[in-house]
């Protein structure tokens, strides 16, 4: 995956996450609203039905005028709880009236009424004559107390579901990932190579060079040495077969195909980096024992894979490098000869430490 692709999945994905929890938080709130609002209805519709039963209680005495009476049965209503105030009001004025105060006992009538309380009001009749009205204040607390505990249910249910979306996108975010890195399809994933079969990679690759490089005079005599005269150019004339030739039915392998998925996936250069580091682990160790044995041709032979191999890492230095040592070998100059193989043996090193 590229880099600008990466940057635009990421503000997808955090878009997408923004979105789940907008879409969890709404409800988390509406719910708590409604709560609190059926809970205020509820104290309304009790405030309500007390004052209506206290109406035909304190309808005699308010017409008698009876204050006693009217006390008796207000203190007999404060006895519950959930009622903050209880107001008799007549034509002549109020009868009577109790609240309650900071402590939550009762207390005589004073016009200090919480703002939060729900009050509920009703006329009073004598033989169907308004002899007067009775209000009931009921307060909010008991109702408050069940609204908090509404408030942390639907809390910790926004938590939970919150962590769980989160994770779902961070699973699906990482599986994304894996699936690029390992190629992008949905075909099969290439068996990652454990550590003892690497090092016996690298070593079957380093037994290969020199047995390779053991023959290297015997087969530049019938082609041509790197290191004659004219065997580097003849390595730049020799014809390259197109790499965008067509495909045939069944064909193993396709240099076209291998050149567009480089292109297209970043990691490609990570694996051309592991094979370049597990092929010439080997490599400066191998220069040291062919130049200690004079074996030239060898030396040329490596220098060339070298060569060839360096620019797909961007390795600028080996590949000069590799390129002055098969000159040097070809001079009869032995002290060049010798920095150019020292030379050759730094770079490969500087490479091979830098891919680790």
């Amino acid at each position: 995956m590229s880099q600008r692709a990466k940057i635009a999945s990421g503000r997808l994905l955090l878009a997408i996450w923004c979105a789940g929890l907008l879409a969890l938080l709404l409800p988390a709130l509406w719910t708590v609203r409604e709560e609190r609002e059926a809970a205020r209805e509820r104290l309304a519709i009790e405030a309500r039905n007390t004052a209506v039963q206290l109406s035909a209680l304190l309808a005699v005495p308010a017409w008698d005028v009876d204050e006693l009476a009217a006390r008796t049965i207000v203190m007999a209503a404060m006895e519950n709880e959930s009622i903050y105030a209880i107001k008799v009001q007549t034509p002549q004025g109020m009868l009577e009236g109790q609240r309650r105060n900071y402590q939550w006992e009762p207390v005589p009538w004073d016009d200090e009424i919480d703002e939060g309380a729900v009050s509920g009001v009703s006329p009073l009749r004598v033989e169907g004559r308004p002899v007067g009205t009775v209000e009931v204040y009921v307060s909010p607390r008991v109702s408050q107390e069940g609204a908090a505990l509404a408030a942390r249910r639907e809390t910790w249910r926004f938590v939970l579901s919150f962590l769980c979306w989160t994770a779902a996108l961070a699973f699906m975010w990482r599986t994304r990932l894996q699936r690029d890195a390992t190629g992008g399809g949905g075909g099969q994933s290439v068996p990652r190579r454990e550590p003892e079969d690497s090092l016996a990679l690298a070593a079957t690759g380093a037994e290969a060079l020199s047995e390779e490089a053991a023959p290297c005079g015997q087969i530049q005599t019938e082609q041509g040495s790197p290191c004659d005269g004219g065997g580097v150019a003849a390595r730049d004339d020799e014809p390259i077969g197109p790499l965008s030739a067509p495909l045939a039915a069944g064909e193993v392998a396709s240099p076209a195909l291998g050149l567009a998925f480089m292109r297209r996936h970043d990691h490609a250069w990570q694996v051309t980096a592991g094979l370049f580091r597990h092929s010439f682990a080997q490599g400066p160790e191998l220069m040291g024992r062919l130049y200690a044995a004079g074996d030239d041709a060898a030396l040329c032979r490596l220098g060339d894979l070298l060569e060839r191999a360096a620019p797909c890492l961007g390795a600028e230095r080996l590949a000069a490098a590799a390129r002055d040592m098969q000159t040097a070998l070809h001079c009869p100059d032995r002290e060049r000869a010798r920095l150019a193989v020292e030379e050759c043996v730094q770079a490969l090193d500087a490479v091979l430490d830098a891919l680790r």
